[in-house]
């Protein structure tokens, strides 16, 4: 069973799970994303993000990323489970994307039950960092993120970075409905701005918006 908790300065969240759980979520996952077709502008970017996401579950059961020992309830043996973290802007996007895809494809009761097990730790693990917080974050969880945008990937970079990037603590999380409205608005000013930016720089480039990524070496504070 998927495990989770809030990590310490509160940028995100620690995902884990035994070597079974990983494979299936990055199956799940994986199948969703290769649903999508590439070709078309408005699938592109979900394909990307998806990929992204299966990308660091891989690495995950792979023991690339985080391990760490759990006890449970009435068993004193000690298990290594393996995880990784995940900037709460980024899952919250992620699990927008596999939502609204899952809709479209065949998913069978295993993998439905691993995408609801997914959102179940992620809002558990919100509430536990800070319930007050959590309880305007919740509304994004599968919903109200405009992923068919088909700048969806260069925006989700451009918050990730945009989050990672203010002070930790209470106040950011707090901030991140805000902060989602204003990257994925199409009226928002600062998702106007962003895009002209952008125009700007494919124009210098001599290639598309969907063909920009922001260069983040940021070292994320989790």
């Amino acid at each position: 069973m998927l495990q989770s908790y809030p990590t310490k300065k509160g940028t995100g969240i620690a995902i884990f799970g035994d070597w079974g759980d990983l494979k299936t979520l990055y199956e799940t996952v994986h199948e969703i994303a290769k649903s999508l077709d590439e070709n078309n502008n408005y699938l592109k970017a979900q394909s990307q993000l998806l990929m992204n996401f299966a990308y660091e579950i891989r690495k995950a059961y792979s023991k690339q990323r985080l391990i760490k020992k759990f006890k449970f309830d009435g068993d004193e043996t000690e298990v290594n489970y393996y995880g990784f973290n995940c900037v709460w802007t980024d899952i919250l996007i992620f699990i927008a994307t596999l939502r609204h895809n899952a809709g479209f494809i065949q998913v069978n009761k295993l993998q439905q039950s691993y995408l609801y097990m997914l959102e179940s730790i992620v809002e558990e693990s919100l509430f536990q960092y800070d319930p007050e917080g959590a309880y305007w974050i919740q509304p994004y969880l599968g919903q109200r993120i405009n992923i068919t945008n088909k700048f969806a990937f260069i925006l989700y970079q451009a918050l990730h970075i945009k989050f990672v990037s203010e002070k930790a603590g209470k106040k950011r999380f707090k901030n991140i409905p805000l902060l989602i409205d204003e990257h994925f608005n199409e009226w928002s000013p600062i998702y106007k701005n962003l895009i002209h930016s952008l125009e700007i720089s494919s124009r210098e480039q001599n290639c598309e918006i969907t063909d920009l990524e922001f260069d983040d070496s940021s070292d994320i504070k989790w």
